[in-house]
């Protein structure tokens, strides 16, 4: 198998992560920060801040910065495939930035709110749509690489 192949699945390792991950965090992760009491909020959110950057957040970015690199290194797909792959990591990059971050933030300084859990969980449908585009997309390029 050449190089670029090998890059396809590792990406597509990492995708299909991502999707099972962003769906899991959309369905019953967010949801569960409205179910813990406000005395023991800020407690709760640090353990689950402490335990996520690992399987959620390096793997997480670099699903949004990987496209970059798999349009260079990657074997060779029409062009559509290239440019919702990056622009799906540019729309999820962006969403975890500019609204996630901040509100993740601010709940696990000031404890349990329930308007900023509700921003969370739909300000994260976007992401959760950019990355299961992602995915699709991916299927597509091993569709087109490995079938053809």
């Amino acid at each position: 198998m050449d190089n670029s192949k090998f890059y396809l699945l590792l990406w597509s390792l990492l995708s299909f992560w991502e999707l099972g991950q962003i769906w899991l965090v959309q369905i019953v992760v967010y949801p569960l920060f409205a179910k813990v009491g406000e005395a023991d909020y800020v407690g709760y959110h640090r353990f689950y801040t402490s335990r996520i950057p690992l399987v959620v957040i390096l793997p997480g970015f670099a699903s949004f910065l990987l496209p970059i690199a798999l349009a260079f290194f990657g074997p060779a797909v029409p062009m559509w495939m290239t440019a919702t792959n990056i622009a799906a990591g540019i729309v999820g990059l962006l969403v975890t930035v500019v609204l996630e971050i901040p509100r993740h933030g601010k709940l696990e300084t000031s404890g349990k709110n329930e308007t900023l859990i509700a921003e969370l969980i739909r300000y994260n449908w976007p992401r959760t749509a950019s990355i299961t585009l992602q995915a699709a997309v991916t299927m597509f390029m091993l569709a087109h690489v490995l079938g053809g």
